[in-house]
């Protein structure tokens, strides 16, 4: 542990960089080399005559300039860098089971801190505490007030701005299923009813929590996909009215209520295109008519989200960008995504891919605030640090230009302490299927493929799959002692090591039983303790990755969906068996014909269906 002395740091830094020394293998001693701390126009990290000399122009840069400090004491170059950008900002999904733990958001906040990122964004639809709201997040892992204070105080140490992030109209469907208490604000099952008084009462208790628990003064009220706004308990009231009138309406009423805790606020873009285009968000040419513009809230700030483009997608993306920059009374920043909200495994090449694209067009057109998303779709399965390339590359982009891979892998040994492309081996599950035009999710949907009916047996190859289950097993395993994300790989290692034979046994035995083999049918029905066994051994470590990041509510729905699998498994061998000795005639669910869920081709037969319950039957769940 190299020793160091800081001059005249001046105190709003003093609790950071105690939290990040030990990180970065350094300590503070009398005796130690001496660091000067200075306030600057730019990031500067250099040493001369014995002495490292650190500029800084805010409080992130000072606290990513700590991560170049090891090297420059190892002798490496000087840094100077001018950031440009306004707001880099991590936006981690907090609401899909898996809450992350108090400690899992401080061990987040120490890496986005060493990258230079000013600020993050829990997403929380109903998973923080409103005091007069009891049923609001219950059993969810809420955050309580202390807690969510606690991170606050923090981030603040670290130089990071923590915003409230929350849903204002939509997406409340875990809070609404609650009839009891929320009967009267619900239109539809997952939207506020808008233009009732409680309704208002409700979202002015949102806001005073947020208030009461954030120093920020900007908050993010959600507001997208609010696809029925308006048909449900709305209409009976009211009537038919068109939805544009009615979110502008409710977006008026919120944004002067935000006034009141005098929060800026700000909204996920996608409503004013979607009422404008049938639904459509993305569009390649068009905008939102002017009279529309014109009427949406002043200094209400829009948020252009798009996590789909590819080069096939440039223009598309270049028009949505300029077709946001007409609105006349209001900021836009964009958000992209870090993938891994489809399974188990992340996307973070085809991530990439999209941000080299946008952050090229985002410089074009002069956009210097970039969220990234870390959406935790359908159970969060994913490892919450799976984000972490995609984090970097949006960082070295904004600090010093387009990163190259050399520069990438430095960094990330730099700020994680493992290799850019370990890192990226964490996308190994799904390799076998071409992403090049969007993410594939196979090690999801093929665990989960039923064993005996096969929903999913169109979307895969036979004759490669389980080899390249084995090939991401090996890699994966490789990594699997890293002493901080040693775990992540154990648990997707596990996961390869169950599908090399679950994932075309549904296939394998419908071959079997068609053709009349027997014998095979026979061995397949052993085969499914092996297969039992490797689940099991699968159940432990991901259950290890679940608690070690996250809040233990939630992996109840994995142990659902995992139980539930163990069990078809072992009902599969049982109906197997009751077949060969002649108990019954037949086996239904293998003479049905295979037909794909979705288009695909004969080349590239894998698809994205990330949605437990299509993968796991037709029937009513």
């Amino acid at each position: 542990m190299k020793k160091i002395r800081f001059i005249d740091l001046p105190a709003e830094l003093v609790a950071g960089t105690g939290v990040l020394l030990e990180q970065l293998d350094l300590c503070e001693d009398a005796k130690g080399t001496p660091v000067t701390v200075k306030s600057g126009d730019k990031l500067s990290v250099s040493m001369s005559n014995g002495t490292v000399a650190i500029t800084y122009h805010r409080r992130c840069e000072f606290f990513r300039a700590l991560s170049y400090l090891p090297g420059v004491l190892a002798g490496d170059a000087a840094v100077s860098e001018k950031n440009d950008q306004t707001t880099l900002c991590l936006m981690a999904d907090c609401s899909r089971n898996a809450v992350m733990s108090v400690e899992g958001v401080k061990r987040e906040l120490r890496y986005l801190a060493l990258m230079g990122f000013d600020s993050m964004m829990l997403y929380t639809e109903d998973t923080y505490e409103i005091e007069e709201y009891p049923y609001f997040g219950r059993m969810r892992g809420r955050y309580t007030a202390a807690e969510l204070k606690e991170l606050d105080d923090y981030a603040d140490s670290l130089g990071i701005e923590l915003i409230p992030c929350i849903q204002a109209l939509a997406h409340l469907e875990r809070a609404l299923q609650w009839k009891i208490a929320f009967d009267k604000v619900s239109d539809t099952p997952n939207i506020l009813l808008v233009g009732e008084e409680k309704t208002y009462e409700f979202i002015d208790a949102m806001l005073k929590t947020c208030a009461s628990c954030f120093r920020s003064h900007r908050i993010n009220l959600g507001m997208d996909e609010a696809h029925d706004l308006g048909r449900g308990k709305y209409q009976d009231k009211h009537g038919y009215r068109a939805p544009a009138e009615i979110m502008l309406e409710h977006l008026g009423v919120v944004t002067e209520m935000c006034k009141k805790y005098d929060f800026k606020p700000m909204i996920w873009s996608d409503m004013f295109y979607r009422m404008a285009f049938g639904g459509a968000y993305y569009v390649e040419e068009g905008d939102v008519p002017a009279e529309v513009m014109a009427k949406v809230p002043e200094g209400l700030t829009l948020i252009y989200w798009d996590y789909y483009t590819t080069e096939k997608r440039r223009a598309r993306f270049s028009h949505m960008v300029e077709s946001h920059l007409k609105f006349p009374n209001n900021e836009v920043m964009f958000a992209s995504g870090a993938w891994g909200w489809s399974g188990f495994a992340p996307f973070s090449r085809f991530s990439l891919r999209s941000a080299e694209i946008q952050l090229e067009a985002c410089q074009k057109y002069g956009m210097t605030d970039w969220i990234i998303t870390s959406w935790g779709d359908n159970g969060r399965e994913c490892t919450n640090f799976a984000s972490l390339p995609v984090l970097l590359y949006f960082a070295e982009y904004g600090y010093s230009g387009k990163p190259d891979t050399d520069r990438l892998e430095a960094r990330s040994r730099a700020c994680f302490g493992i290799g850019f492309e370990e890192l990226l081996t964490m996308d190994a599950p799904n390799d076998m299927a071409d992403s090049t035009e969007g993410p594939k999710n196979p090690c999801k949907y093929l665990l989960f493929n039923d064993p005996l009916e096969g929903l999913m047996d169109a979307h895969m190859d036979p004759a490669t799959i389980s080899e390249g289950f084995a090939s991401a097993e090996k890699r994966l395993a490789a990594l699997a002692d890293h002493p901080a994300f040693g775990y992540v790989y154990r648990s997707l290692a596990a996961l390869c090591r169950v599908l090399v034979r679950k994932c075309d046994f549904s296939v394998r035995l419908r071959n079997a039983y068609l053709a009349g083999d027997r014998a095979t049918m026979a061995a397949l029905a052993d085969e499914t303790d092996i297969i039992v066994n490797d689940l099991d051994a699968f159940v432990k470590v991901f259950r290890k990755q679940w608690m070690t990041e996250n809040k233990p509510h939630g992996f109840a729905v994995q142990d659902i969906r995992i139980g539930a699998l163990r069990a078809r498994l072992l009902a599969t061998a049982d109906r197997i068996k009751e077949y060969l000795d002649g108990t019954v005639p037949s086996i239904p669910e293998l003479e049905e014909p295979v037909l794909p869920m979705k288009t695909c081709s004969v080349e590239n037969p894998y698809i994205r269906e990330h949605g437990w319950g299509k993968v796991v039957t037709t029937c009513i769940l």
